[in-house]
């Protein structure tokens, strides 16, 4: 029974429970009867005192008439009768085997004695009832009253009948514990027998067939889906044991495991017969005692190999045969992630080693015979094709209407033929020269205001990277428009900028494009890189424009421009550094357009490549354009870039607008220009461009003096300035400046500055201000109406402005030359949240947004959201790559207004914007 302590311990429970409760019955019937006796005293007492009140003097004779009544017969009392004249009668009775009254006393009643009326009283123990009945005659009537006692019938049911139910139903429940005890000792048996006879065969439990309850069938159905389980493991186990003793054992290639440490703990007979281990008694090997790496590194791999985490490939040779084996290391992991030990094989790779070096020699060969072959190719190349680009240079300006028509055949002939020679060399020669003329000119009329920023925007983000500054101008007197190659002016420019970038570490890097007089440029010495110095000046140039690109970087010595010079007159490019292909590259461009690059230096050690091409015309067209409400703004540039501040005074001269640019602020500086900001408040409307970067250089502590905190109180009382617009200009991204600074200014514009922009910010942040001195205008040159009439500016039309929401940077520069081109403005969020804020800065001049739906930080779907939740009903049309209904759907249930598909279809993004904007 010890085994089945659970049952002994249930039957022990059961039995304890049929106990008392058989106890709580007895003892609540034997309570009964006992206050069933003292209850029957108590009747009797009430009875008593009621047949002697009805006598107003009793006397002995009529007490003694009421004890023989049959009431008093079968009771044991005590009644003393006390006379008003002191006289006294005792009566008494006992019953049957009882003892009698040893004494006559009277007894005392105490004050919590019971009674029914002021005439008597009584107290109740267990044994007897004593109490005293008082007359109004006098007569006192002292009474003792033994309780009737109780007598257990053992014959009656209710005595026996409860002994004899829990004698049953302990006798019952014995046998159900006897019988469950069996079921448990046969299922004991067989779950003991489980793994033993699992091997042999399945056996079901024994108590299946048998009558038993239903939990002891589930469990013997578990039990025998164990088994069948069990039986079916071990055969399978069986199986791939004798499988993997016939592949391991039995394998062509070495094969061995080790444990975490790198012990070796198996390997196998091939391995035994390759490396003939010592089979010494508890001899331990690891796997540097019969291979080495083939390198450093490989040797210091296989010692540390506890560390890998990856199967590894190794190149290792044996220390016995010295044979080369590619060896493949495999960790295998334990259910927790850890690794327990690894698997390896080896592979004869010997024979394949040797019949690769001797490839090897072979290549390198055959690739001298190609280098020798290239460089001939290349040598010829350059002999030929540069004659024949002269000639078809030379033949491509004939007007054919100037000839005759054998002459119009022969020129036609020329054209074609050298043009089909020079197309069969491009193809023949695979030199990277080819790159660089295999392409003919295309001139056309090209926005070199477009270009110049395109070009600028694809090194913003290596300049930041850099922690450079990137400037860019172009000049107000610069025509926007010339005839030439638009690929390779682009090729030209990038190429100069990415060479200024790769030699400048600190400091800036700047594109100028502005407009150069024929006088100046024919003083220009040699000093510009064309080789031989045999580039043609173009007849009737009136001007040249010039794009010059000047950087910081490492000053440029005599040496090193000679150098730089004779790069092009190397015969072989190989032996040209990879930063100066490029510069290669774009000086032969140059050429083909009809200009040159001139290398200069500064007295600041400032570096300047400028290229400079013809442009024949008189006439051009402005980049910027003046407005009559430019002259009523006050500029107020803190800029410490020498550089920057004289493009701005040349843009704000150019463009009438007053303007004051301050380099450093100290306190008397500030206290003057507050006086005249106070001088010309009625005049003019301030606006304050602050450098973010001479922000921060004034925050540097200057272990000298206070000069830097002086100057940074006197910034933060200017910023402080409530009825100033501020504008913050910064090379970083807004993103990444502290939004408590952001917070200070009204404005935010990144470098390089767009002069735009900057005119657009200005024109926003004075709007208000402007009217307001309009009205004060009106009031003061009332008299005379014509003047005023002249005076007021009419309300400046500007083009619809459109937020484009994009992530991408390409799809962002396509969507904003597509607005460009259909006469839109545009600014540029790369996430969700970025377009939220910029909505609420800027949410009056804003007319529709563009919004992609699939961006980081968060999509287009989660901002549209956002917007209409707060009651904006802007429209809002959606981009995105998938055009399917399903995406439709989503983006018209959150609010969008409509929906275009990438790549975006020009003739679909007008008709789409001028459905929402008038």
């Amino acid at each position: 029974m010890q085994q089945f302590q659970s049952l002994q311990r249930l039957l022990i429970f059961y039995a304890l429970s049929l106990t008392v409760m058989l106890l709580l019955y007895y003892v609540t019937m034997f309570d009964g009867m006992k206050k069933h006796s003292e209850q029957h005293s108590i009747d009797t007492f009430y009875a008593l005192q009621h047949s002697i009140i009805e006598h107003a003097a009793p006397v002995d004779s009529e007490i003694k008439r009421i004890l023989e009544q049959p009431t008093f017969d079968h009771l044991s009392y005590q009644l003393i009768l006390m006379m008003p004249s002191g006289q006294t009668y005792i009566h008494h009775n006992t019953r049957p085997n009882e003892s009698a009254f040893s004494t006559v006393a009277f007894p005392t009643i105490g004050t919590s004695a019971s009674s029914s009326s002021d005439h008597s009283s009584y107290t109740v123990n267990s044994n007897e009832l004593t109490g005293i009945i008082n007359l109004k005659s006098g007569h006192q009537i002292y009474i003792v009253l033994r309780h009737e006692p109780f007598v257990v019938d053992w014959i009656s049911y209710r005595y026996w009948l409860p002994l004899m139910v829990a004698i049953v139903l302990f006798f019952m429940a014995l046998l159900y514990m006897l019988n469950r005890r069996t079921n448990w000792e046969q299922l004991l048996v067989y779950t003991d027998n489980l793994s033993s006879r699992a091997k042999e065969s399945y056996t079901p439990p024994p108590f299946l067939q048998k009558k038993s309850t239903t939990e002891f069938m589930l469990l013997g159905h578990a039990l025998s889906r164990v088994s069948y389980q069990l039986h079916n493991d071990y055969r399978r186990i069986k199986t791939l044991t004798h499988r993997l003793e016939r592949l391991v054992d039995q394998a062509p290639l070495p094969m061995l495991m080790s444990i975490r440490h790198g012990q070796i703990s198996f390997y196998n007979q091939r391995f035994e017969q390759v490396f003939t281990p010592l089979t010494q008694r508890g001899q331990s090997y690891e796997l540097t005692d019969f291979v080495e790496g083939k390198d450093e590194a490989t040797q210091i791999l296989l010692k540390t190999i506890s560390s890998l985490r990856v199967t590894r490939t190794l190149i290792v040779y044996g220390l016995e045969n010295k044979q080369a084996y590619q060896l493949h290391v495999t960790p295998w992991f334990g259910e927790h992630g850890q690794v327990h030990g690894f698997t390896v094989i080896f592979n004869n790779v010997d024979e394949i080693f040797h019949q690769s070096e001797q490839l090897q020699l072979h290549n390198q060969q055959l690739q001298l015979q190609i280098d020798e072959s290239n460089e001939a190719q290349a040598f010829i190349g350059r002999k030929l094709r540069i004659p024949l680009e002269k000639i078809i240079d030379s033949l491509e300006p004939i007007d054919p209407s100037t000839l005759t028509a054998q002459g119009k055949k022969t020129l036609n002939t020329l054209i074609t033929t050298s043009q089909s020679m020079l197309t069969v060399l491009n193809e023949t020669l695979t030199t990277e020269e080819v790159e660089v003329r295999k392409t003919r000119l295309s001139i056309e009329t090209v926005d070199i205001y477009k270009v110049s920023k395109e070009v600028s925007n694809l090194v913003t983000k290596e300049i930041r990277q850099q922690g450079l500054e990137l400037i860019y101008f172009f000049a107000p007197d610069c025509p926007r428009y010339i005839e030439t190659d638009y690929i390779r002016l682009h090729h030209i420019l990038l190429n100069l900028l990415k060479n200024a970038i790769s030699f400048t570490t600190s400091g800036y890097v700047a594109l100028t494009v502005d407009r150069v007089p024929e006088d100046k440029v024919t003083r220009i010495s040699n000093q510009h890189l064309t080789p031989n110095n045999d580039t043609t000046m173009p007849a009737q140039t009136s001007y040249w424009i010039r794009f010059s690109v000047k950087d910081t970087g490492a000053t440029i010595t005599p040496e090193r421009k000679n150098q730089l010079v004779n790069i092009l007159n190397q015969s072989n490019h190989n032996l040209v550094e990879d930063s100066n292909i490029g510069l290669s590259d774009a000086n032969s461009f140059a050429q083909l357009l009809g200009g040159f690059i001139e290398l200069s230096n500064t007295v600041d050690k400032e570096t300047i490549f400028s290229l400079y091409l013809p442009y024949p015309h008189t006439t051009y067209q402005s980049v910027y354009h003046r407005c009559s409400q430019l002259p009523h703004i006050h500029l107020i540039a803190i800029i410490n870039q020498p550089l920057v501040a004289e493009h701005l005074q040349r843009l704000c001269e150019y463009l009438t607008i007053s303007v004051t640019i301050y380099s450093a602020l100290d306190r008397a500086t500030a206290q003057q220009l507050k006086k005249q900001l106070k001088q010309d408040e009625q005049t003019v409307i301030p606006v304050l461009l602050l450098d973010y970067e001479y922000s921060e250089s004034i925050t540097l502590p200057d272990h000298a003096s206070n000069k830097y905190s002086e100057q940074q109180e006197v910034l933060n009382d200017l910023v402080a300035t409530p009825s100033l617009p501020k504008i913050l200009l910064s090379m970083k991204l807004e993103r990444h400046i502290p939004s408590t600074l952001l917070g200070q200014y009204d404005g935010f514009l990144t470098k390089p500055l767009d002069a735009s922009l900057l005119l657009s910010e200005l024109l926003r942040l004075t709007l208000f201000a402007r009217k307001t001195l309009n009205i004060l205008v009106k009031h003061q040159y009332d008299s005379s109406l014509s003047f005023v009439e002249e005076e007021i500016p009419k309300k400046e039309i500007l083009s619809p402005l459109i937020l484009v929401v994009e992530d991408s940077p390409t799809n962002q520069k396509i969507a904003c030359k597509m607005l460009s081109k259909l006469g839109y403005r545009s600014i540029v969020a790369e996430d969700g949240q970025q377009a939220l804020e910029k909505l609420k800065s800027q949410r009056e001049e804003i007319s529709l947004i563009l919004m992609d739906c699939r961006m980081p930080v968060m999509d287009g779907l989660q901002a549209t959201q956002v917007i209409r939740s707060q009651g904006d009903k802007i429209p809002i049309v959606a981009l995105t790559a998938n055009n399917t209904e399903e995406d439709r759907e989503a983006c018209m249930q959150v609010g969008m207004d409509e929906f275009l598909s990438k790549p975006i279809s020009k003739k679909d993004l007008e008709s789409v914007l001028q459905s929402f904007i008038q």
